[in-house]
């Protein structure tokens, strides 16, 4: 462990061959990113020791497991946006110098390398702002269907649960996060998620007909994962992280979404997207299931953004436009 840690201090340091100067470092919870700005370079390596996410999510600290998860990382992510995503090296220490090495099938010290991205257009900004057209919005729900539509179904995790087992999972999961965010109001948070668990009891005897081949490979499509800037939709760290949050029905990204335009753009924007998801995918669409999608990812978005603005206040109004929206959804 001191080895692989005295990687990370190496890089922060600009001692790694073939770059012009020390980047700056960005960390989250599981990974830490240099951004060599001269370079237009950006490296992510994976951490290994936070003991919640590898026992409950995806075990990254050593092995097949977190060689298996940081190459789909890469693969999903250079399929959603090869501009950006480019390589995949491994990280070695030579002569205290860190260099970047074309990997071998048992290195775990695995780094994606990427062409920087501008970020002024994050989604998140860009809804809040509200200025897009209306044919802007149809735009992008044209764009998100054809790239749904697209992804190759060699995406998909090994399951053999049908879709109602799958979502009394998710149930469970949405009610330990959105209870454990303080600033989410908990009589809304309560009303929220036994409205979703009663939407789904509803719908049991259809969403136990749906099985593995029947769904989709999802993308972790909140707008803090989008790009729209000059008319372009682009993915950034879309890569699912669990198992049970790569698959689903068509809907379930599509409402995603929306329910991000929705909240933080209003009505007419949402209307407007999803009339261009209407004309690529239509047939894939059950709209009477939208006020269960919306809620789900308006569920998992408020405590989020909650979170996000104890280190930058400018969420906080998107966390209380949103909450609103879900005032809105459990009424």
């Amino acid at each position: 462990m001191i080895m692989r840690n005295q990687i990370f201090s190496l890089i922060k340091s600009g001692k790694i061959e073939g770059f012009s100067a020390a980047p700056k470092m960005i960390e989250t919870v599981i990974s830490r990113v240099f951004v060599f700005n001269k370079d237009d370079i950006v490296l992510k390596l994976y951490k290994r020791d936070n003991d919640w996410w590898n026992i409950n999510r995806k075990d990254l600290s050593r092995g097949i497991s977190r060689i298996n998860f940081i190459r789909q990382d890469f693969e999903f992510n250079r399929f959603l946006n090869p501009k950006i995503y480019f390589d995949l090296k491994a990280a070695v220490i030579d002569g205290g110098i860190v260099k970047l090495a074309d990997p071998k099938s048992d290195d775990d010290e695995l780094v994606i390398v990427m062409h920087e991205e501008d970020i002024s257009g994050i989604f998140t900004e860009v809804l809040y702002e509200n200025k897009l057209t209306s044919e802007e919005y149809k735009n992008i729900g044209r764009s998100f269907a054809k790239i749904k539509m697209a992804i190759p179904k060699s995406f998909l995790p090994d399951s053999k649960l049908n879709w109602y087992e799958q979502m009394a999972g998710i149930s469970k999961n949405l009610s330990g996060w959105a209870l454990s965010e303080k600033d989410f109001p908990k009589e809304v948070a309560e009303k929220g998620l036994a409205l979703f668990g009663k939407k789904i009891e509803e719908n049991k005897v259809n969403f136990e007909l749906i099985n593995r081949d029947d769904l989709f490979v999802l993308i972790d499509c909140n707008s803090e994962n989008l790009i729209y800037s000059n008319r372009e939709l682009r993915f950034i760290d879309a890569y699912p992280p669990k198992d049970d949050w790569q698959l689903g029905t068509f809907d379930v990204d599509i409402f995603r979404t929306a329910s991000d335009i929705y909240a933080l753009a209003g009505e007419d924007a949402y209307n407007a997207y999803l009339e261009g998801v209407d004309e690529i995918a239509g047939d894939l669409l059950d709209k009477n299931l939208k006020d269960l999608y919306l809620l789900y990812s308006a569920m998992i978005m408020v405590p989020y953004f909650f979170m996000l603005s104890k280190k930058d206040k400018k969420y906080q109004a998107k966390a209380e436009k949103y909450l609103l929206f879900v005032r809105k959804l459990v009424n």
